[in-house]
Formats: structure tokens, C-alpha cells, sequence
């Protein structure tokens, strides 16, 4: 379970790389920040009004630097897609800009001990907390445990990348470094195979893997998380999936990313009178959901009412 974040930070832009298309990667110098793969930060240019709300974005990565470089100070990475006010605020913001920067929030990918085989599916701009999860395992090659060195190198690392086209292949290269063997899908077929990234986990899966130490991470749109549990649901392979959700604080007060879950959570009652024309509409309404930023931002698959 993620610890409970300090308040809003004032970071500092490092650097803003356009990388094609409409997608950005910026640095963003700050206190010194500890994440758990699959957390995200909340981020706005500071003293802004329009967006008065920050928006969450996945952490891609933090760097450390040495004395000599930053003062000490944590560089975080993070990718995003330009496609409304507040990603556009941030892509026109200079180096030096300050922005108010919360977290890191939410809880993060899971690894078993026993984890031998690691799939790990993006879709577009999901991509982040997959390629920080591959890197994370990556430096966790060699871990200790019970006193005793356990060697955790052979574990193997599969990535699926889909996108529509070719422009929404996004860290191919960083997954590679990190030592997955990386399959690409692209809808229009610019690149890799033609058709839906799940096609090609299925196809993966229908060969030789061991689902009782095998695990699918997944990040993406919700068609796309859907239709992987579906497939990670028939191959009877644990799934963890991070989903998104319009959020307004980050960290569950203002309840307005809930996620309908199956069994507990909390519940939404419909209205109860009159009794005789509501009925229906109680029955609808009486489900149970859970908050996105504070429960998740990652579930387990078949804990979601898809």
C-alpha cells in the first residue's frame, strides 16, 4: 500500500522534448521522490487558473543525480499526449518554469516472488508505468532475501506495444534496454503487425508460458485493458491492469473517479421513493465502486465490473 503523499511541491521544469506528433517527454527537477511503478504525480503550471486543477500523469521514471549535478535534487520523467488544456499548458512551459507537483499517489504494480515470466501489454500513451516497471525489475536483477542473495536474473520480460499508427509506438527502445523482447501492433499495419496489440498476446499465450508464474501488466485505453483481461481471464493468468479516470485531487477526497468494481467497495444507492416506480432504478445504482487515484490507479483485472 503507497504511503500517504506530502502536500503540493513547487518542481522546476528541467527540460521538454517533443518526440513526434503530439507527444511530449519532460523532466521536472524536485524534492527527492521514491515511486512504486504505476504511481502518478499531479502536475499544473504554478499559479494557474485555466486549468485550475491538475492533471495526473503517469511517472515514467526518476533519476537521481549526484552532488555535482541538481544539488541533490530528483529529475521526474513523464510522458504525455497534448489533448486539452492542461497538457497544453504544460507543453508550452520553459526551462526554469515552476509548476505545483503532488505526489507520488496511488498504488503501483505488484510483482510476486515467484514471478519467472513477465508480460507487460501499453497501449499509445499507457506506455509509462510498463517501461518503469521493466526497469525496475531490471535493477532488481539481484535482491536479498531472508539473509540470503536470491538470483532473479533469468527472469523473462515480454512487451506488447500497440498503438493506431506508427506515430503512437512509444519506448520501444527503453523496454529493449531494460531486456523485454518487445512485439509492436499497429491498427493501419505502419508498423509491426496489423491489427490489435491483444492479437498478438493471445498468439504469444496460445505458445508455451507457465501462467502459474507468469503475470500480464497492462496499461492503456479501457477497450483495450478490457479485452486483455478477457484474454488473461481464459488463459487463467493474473492480471494487473492501471486504469485512468478524470481526477480532481489525486488522493480521494473529491470522489470523482470512481470505478465500479465486483464485491466490496463502497456503494451507490439509487433513489427510494416513490418505492413502486424506483425499483428498477435501485437495482441499477446498487453497485459497488472503488476510487481510481486512492485505490488504484492499479487493480487487479478481475476485480473490475467491465
Amino acid at each position: 500500500m503507497a504511503k500517504e503523499p506530502r502536500g503540493v511541491m513547487h518542481a522546476e521544469v528541467d527540460s521538454l522534448h517533443r518526440l513526434h506528433g503530439d507527444y511530449y517527454l519532460q523532466r521536472f527537477t524536485s524534492p527527492r521522490l521514491v515511486f512504486e511503478p504505476g504511481q502518478f504525480v499531479m502536475v499544473k503550471p504554478s499559479g494557474s487558473l485555466d486549468p485550475f486543477l491538475p492533471r495526473a500523469y503517469s511517472i515514467l521514471r526518476v533519476k537521481r543525480p549526484g552532488r555535482r549535478a541538481g544539488g541533490g535534487k530528483t529529475v521526474v520523467e513523464i510522458l504525455y499526449k497534448v489533448i486539452g488544456k492542461g497538457t497544453t499548458a504544460l507543453s508550452q512551459l520553459k526551462r526554469g518554469d515552476r509548476v505545483d507537483f503532488l505526489g507520488p499517489l496511488g498504488n503501483g504494480y505488484r510483482v510476486p516472488r515467484n514471478l519467472t515470466t513477465t508480460l507487460l501489454v501499453a497501449g499509445g500513451i499507457g506506455v509509462p508505468p510498463v517501461v518503469a516497471l521493466a526497469e525496475s525489475l531490471r535493477r532488481s536483477r539481484f535482491t536479498v532475501h531472508a539473509s540470503r542473495k536470491r538470483d532473479i536474473g533469468h527472469r523473462r520480460m515480454v512487451a506488447f506495444i500497440g498503438g493506431k499508427t506508427r506515430h503512437d509506438i512509444l519506448c520501444a527502445a527503453d523496454l529493449r534496454k531494460a531486456g523485454a523482447t518487445v512485439h509492436v501492433a499497429t491498427e493501419d499495419g505502419s508498423l509491426g503487425h496489423r491489427g490489435l496489440v491483444t492479437d498478438l498476446l493471445d498468439s504469444f499465450l496460445r505458445s508455451s508460458v507457465d501462467g502459474r508464474r507468469s503475470t500480464i501488466y497492462a496499461c492503456g485505453p479501457h477497450p483495450m485493458l478490457h479485452a486483455v483481461a478477457r484474454v488473461a481471464e481464459r488463459f487463467e493468468i493474473p492480471c494487473q491492469v492501471s486504469l485512468e479516470a478524470e481526477m480532481g485531487c489525486g488522493f480521494g477526497a473529491c470522489m470523482g473517479c470512481v470505478i465500479p468494481v465486483q464485491g466490496s467497495g463502497f456503494r451507490v444507492q439509487g433513489s427510494r421513493k416513490p418505492p413502486a416506480m424506483n425499483d428498477e432504478l435501485s437495482t441499477m445504482n446498487d453497485r459497488s465502486y472503488k476510487l481510481c487515484c486512492k485505490d488504484g490507479p492499479v487493480f487487479d483485472a478481475q476485480e473490475i465490473a467491465w
